[in-house]
């Protein structure tokens, strides 16, 4: 079994440029006013105060806006996941709430539609790149640990990888993720997370009774 080590705390970022916040800033409200496939540079000079002349200057493109503000989003998160994971009462609990951490809340949910723009249109530099997978990896490494909490207390298969169980039940997420953010019918919210619920119990207690409502793939 591969033991994942905690992580540790990074430095907060620097915000130091103001003017480079404020972009990113306006440029989340736009999103969540217009959508990711739809906001423009114009849009986002406009709730900047700024010309968009001057928005180019720091963001060269819409796509380097998206990024940054999915970077934004993900940053956040990546603060006060740990805690709330951390606050659950048994392992399992904690599971639940990654996977409602993790999983889109409706169809419009800025943070999965930013991914959903941004995949659409993969950026081809190898720093974008990297930096997005860490924010992929960063979740990961926190279900792993969830996952590892929960077999070191017998709550878990004992012959569970936490590494690899990780990376293929965040898999499934994105794939449960991604037909909520499409709306298809009956595909919702609480339809998600019902599903990923009894598959990752499925994985981790497989024993185990399945939860009532586990079913309705």
């Amino acid at each position: 079994m591969t033991k994942v080590q905690p992580e540790r705390v990074k430095a907060e970022p620097s915000r130091s440029d103001t003017q480079k916040a404020r972009v990113v800033e306006a440029a989340i409200a736009a999103i969540a006013e217009r959508g990711p496939d739809r906001v423009t540079m114009r849009d986002v000079a406009r709730l900047a105060g700024m010309s968009p002349g001057h928005v180019t200057y720091y963001f060269s493109s819409r796509e380097s806006i998206l990024i940054e503000s999915l970077r934004w989003s993900e940053e956040e998160l990546s603060q006060t996941r740990p805690v709330t994971l951390a606050r659950a009462r048994s392992p399992w609990t904690r599971i639940e709430r990654f996977i409602d951490l993790y999983l889109p809340r409706h169809p419009r949910d800025l943070r999965w539609n930013l991914w959903n723009q941004i995949q659409a249109k993969p950026p081809s530099d190898g720093a974008t790149l990297e930096a997005l997978g860490a924010m992929l990896g960063a979740w990961e490494h926190d279900l792993a640990l969830a996952i590892q909490t929960g077999v070191e207390l017998g709550a878990f298969d004992q012959s569970c990888d936490p590494a690899r169980s990780a990376n293929l039940l965040r898999l499934l997420l994105d794939g449960v993720a991604s037909e909520i953010t499409l709306n298809f019918p009956g595909r919702g919210a609480a339809w998600g997370r019902r599903v990923a619920a009894a598959e990752f119990r499925r994985q981790l207690m497989p024993g185990a009774t399945t939860s009532p409502g586990g079913a309705g793939y």
